[in-house]
């Protein structure tokens, strides 16, 4: 809540900064995390004994209140008190009866939700008795299931009412506000929510599953295999092999390691009970690698911050050109490959593995491209953003100062190399926003600065994706998983051609018809355009009936159209590239 404490950790989330220090003085990066880590990259989800139990979001549903949720009760565990003393809007009828909960609470009362009246999503208005509630949820007129699921599903921002009763006595209060939301403007986590909030009702790691759970069950510091310790690290063999992988939880701790395998690899691990009692012998895994020694980083290159807010905004306009510009590259390359129905393993598991990813990581830009469009919009004000929806000629070469030009290419394994120079940390497109977070980190609010980090953030796993699919594709011929080895853009007469440049066009107009409005006005906009990429009847489908053709899969933009006419590096781009 809003009382103050002294913080015995060194904060280093969102959340966390916001409490415990000044956000401007936090890393960019925190060395040695690996972007697994991260809570936009986790595994996280509704289910205890992963990174984060997301229900924990719904215990902050309704303003200045903290709950706990069964399946038939919600139980009040707070009032936010001092938050109460500053909200300016709340009329003197809900002060008095947070005022009466907040004493009741601190003198051991209890407090249910006995009934809760607002919109329930697609189950329209309606006012529910908690503690009827129950599965199953069907026909006409239904009701949701159970108590958390009825607050997850109200309306961001809509009104909400709250019949508040008395366990002891059945004395009943009301209390009116609006939905919470679960993010801010800027799409970091809401103030409201405090540092360990999310992982709090999480059990505690049992030891015996860091065997039996799978290399992507458990975060990258709990991996199943890992690289042999680096030379000069305290313990280490000078002679050894410094990047072989090897068993992580290997029974035998002596000497040089054996190469790990798919032999009965079972039979070289710590059994349940060894590791209780031996866990301590476990080395640490930082960048892959086990640590037996200090762990000496490097820290991220220092970049120059731009010198204007003009200087911001072109490097913002520019990249999200960038973003556009990867996003159909990636396209071009996922359409140039076989169908992999058609295929005999193992290709065919790698042309889908490959599809499958390059289409997320494809999605992963679009999800940039609106990011860098909330930053411009709250950096210009309503008034005067316009959405940036120019698709980049060049983009950042992996040399610093010099670029490459965009290009509608299939998917050979120089093209994938291309892909993985553009991710890589640090360099390239990441490299681009490196003086763009700089500037914010002086000039820009919490969450400007939030929502940069989290898209160079989310570039870490763009390149490990792309790596591996260059490790499955790799495996084969490029003439045995490409349609042609030879593919070319279509003629301008070709039908499906003309049909996929016009379902392109509806896609931007779609985009920059959401993007000027804002969220969440914009979102039916935004939400139709991400539906209509996918859909057999619109983007998806049209480069298909392309690619089927034996073409390359190329997107132009609409000719004339002053709003997507493609964008140049700016000056400052090329300068602290």
């Amino acid at each position: 809540m809003s009382a103050e404490h002294i913080l015995k950790l060194h904060p280093r989330n969102i959340a966390a900064l916001r409490r415990g220090r000044d956000p401007q003085e936090a890393l960019r990066t925190i060395l040695g995390n690996p972007v697994s880590t991260r809570l936009e990259s986790g595994v996280g989800n509704c289910f205890p004994g992963l990174e984060c139990d997301l229900r924990n979001l719904e215990r902050r549903f309704f303003p200045h209140v903290e709950v706990d949720i069964s399946d038939q009760a919600i139980h009040l565990v707070a009032v936010d008190a001092l938050a109460v003393a500053e909200d300016k809007e709340i009329d003197d009828a809900c002060r008095a009866v947070y005022a009466e909960l907040s004493d009741d609470l601190r003198a051991g009362q209890s407090w249910t939700v006995k009934e809760m009246a607002g919109r329930f999503g697609e189950l329209g208005e309606q006012r529910l008795d908690i503690g009827t509630l129950k599965a199953p949820s069907i026909g006409e007129g239904r009701r949701p299931p159970d108590a958390w699921v009825a607050v997850r599903m109200l309306t961001e921002g809509s009104p909400v009412e709250l019949i508040l009763q008395r366990v002891d006595d059945g004395r009943e209060l009301t209390l009116r506000g609006n939905r919470l939301r679960y993010l801010d403007d800027g799409g970091a986590l809401a103030p409201v929510f405090v540092p360990g909030e999310l992982t709090q009702s999480l059990c505690s790691p049992w030891t015996h599953d860091f065997r039996d759970c799978g290399c992507f069950y458990w975060a990258s510091n709990h991996p199943d295999i890992a690289l042999t310790p680096a030379i000069g690290a305290e313990g280490a063999d000078p002679a050894s092999e410094q990047d072989v992988w090897v068993v992580w939880e290997r029974s035998d701790r002596t000497g040089q390691p054996r190469p790990a395998s798919n032999e009965r690899p079972r039979r070289f691990e710590m059994d349940h009970y060894e590791i209780n009692g031996a866990w301590e012998a476990l080395n640490f895994v930082i960048e892959s690698r086990e640590l037996t020694g200090p762990y000496l980083a490097t820290g991220p290159k220092a970049v120059p911050a731009l010198a204007s807010q003009e200087e911001l905004e072109a490097s913002l306009h520019y990249a999200a050109g960038v973003e556009l510009g990867v996003m159909l590259e990636y396209l071009t390359a996922m359409y140039s490959l076989r169908d992999s129905a058609g295929l005999e393993l193992p290709l065919r598991d790698d042309v889908r593995a490959a599809t499958a990813e390059i289409l997320r990581i494809a999605i992963g830009e679009m999800r940039h491209l609106r990011a860098v469009n909330d930053l411009l919009r709250s950096i210009q004000g309503p008034a005067r953003f316009k959405p940036a929806l120019r698709v980049a000629t060049h983009v950042p070469s992996i040399k610093e100062g010099e670029f490459r030009a965009i290009q509608a290419r299939p998917a050979t394994l120089d093209v994938i190399d291309d892909f993985i120079a553009v991710e890589a940390p640090s360099t390239s497109v990441d490299g681009l926003y490196a003086p763009v977070l700089a500037y914010l980190e002086r000039y820009g609010t919490d969450e400007q600065v939030q929502a940069v980090r989290s898209i160079m953030f989310e570039g870490d796993d763009h390149y490990e994706t792309f790596s591996a699919i260059r490790e499955w594709l790799g495996r084969h011929q490029e003439r045995d998983y490409l349609r042609a080895v030879t593919l070319t853009p279509p003629p301008n007469d070709n039908e499906a051609g003309a049909i996929l440049r016009h379902r392109y066009a509806e896609l931007l107009a779609a985009l920059y018809k959401g993007y000027v409005v804002g969220m969440p006005t914009g979102a039916p906009w935004v939400n139709g355009a991400r539906a209509f990429m996918l859909a057999p009847d619109g983007f998806d489908g049209a480069a298909k009936a392309v690619a089927a053709q034996g073409f390359l899969a190329i997107f132009s933009p609409p000719d004339g159209d002053p709003r997507f006419e493609p964008i140049t590096p700016p000056t400052v781009a090329q300068r602290l590239a």
